[in-house]
């Protein structure tokens, strides 16, 4: 079979099923993201422009003076690039546009790495056929993995064509290793008793400090109201995880 027409592509991109027991690339994205950067996750990050500058380079770049010779002008931009057309580099929106960006790579590169190591299956579905193929650990380590992760598209073995990248769902608590005990329950108040000496935080800010520091555990609801009972919030805060299940 030759190589599909970006029309189709489109198509099918647009009309995607996923099989019961697997999830999208993007959705894989957003719990991975959820847990290495919690609330700052916000979903965002899939829309975020690649190549944009932090205002530090920006301003070490602008300072540079602009070349000389054949074709150079004095008034010419000396680093033109896609955003600066439409943005400012030094504006509030742009900078955290671009801190999205970087969250949204390094979660592509801990999704790669989890696929990669085993801890994550991945799989591909051809749409003709309708056939699963389990993608090998290899198919991880090649130079276009990122590129794959980010399209959500994969080679289809033995074809020309590509399939939809899926994630086996383990779902959001089967991937931890057990549910926490009751040392690390001890543990897990230490630290957040030792976090909030020095900062104010929020029980869902708590919540995210335990589940990024500790992300191996599974700590049910019940167990976050038993932790919090031993951990202060801002006075004047309800504290809404503390009520009764």
């Amino acid at each position: 079979m030759g190589s599909i027409p970006r029309r189709i592509h489109h198509f099918i991109a647009m009309n995607k099923f996923i099989p019961r027991g697997y999830i999208s690339i993007r959705k894989a994205l957003n719990r991975v993201g959820r847990e290495l950067f919690g609330s700052d996750w916000t979903g965002a990050e899939h829309r975020a422009r690649r190549g944009l500058l932090s205002e530090e380079a920006w301003l070490q770049i602008k300072d540079v003076p602009p070349a000389r010779g054949s074709g150079a002008t004095g008034a010419s931009s000396p680093v033109p690039t896609r955003s600066q057309s439409t943005d400012d580099p030094c504006s509030p929106s742009y900078q955290e546009e671009f801190r999205a960006g970087n969250r949204y790579a390094q979660t592509c590169h801990k999704l790669r790495e989890m696929l990669e190591a085993g801890d994550l299956e991945a799989a591909i579905l051809d749409p003709w056929s309708g056939t699963l193929h389990r993608a090998s650990l290899a198919l991880w380590r090649r130079s276009d993995a990122d590129r794959m992760i980010k399209e959500g598209r994969a080679p289809i073995p033995s074809s020309r064509n590509t399939g939809t990248l899926l994630v086996k769902d383990l779902g959001e608590s089967d991937r931890r290793a057990t549910p926490i005990s009751r040392a690390d329950m001890g543990n897990v108040i230490k630290a957040l008793q030792e976090k909030t000496r020095g900062e104010t935080l929020t029980r869902p800010q708590q919540k995210d400090f335990v589940r990024k520091n500790f992300p191996n555990s599974d700590i049910t609801e019940r167990q976050f109201n038993e932790i919090f009972r031993s951990v202060p919030v801002d006075p004047g805060r309800p504290k809404k995880s503390d009520k009764k299940l």
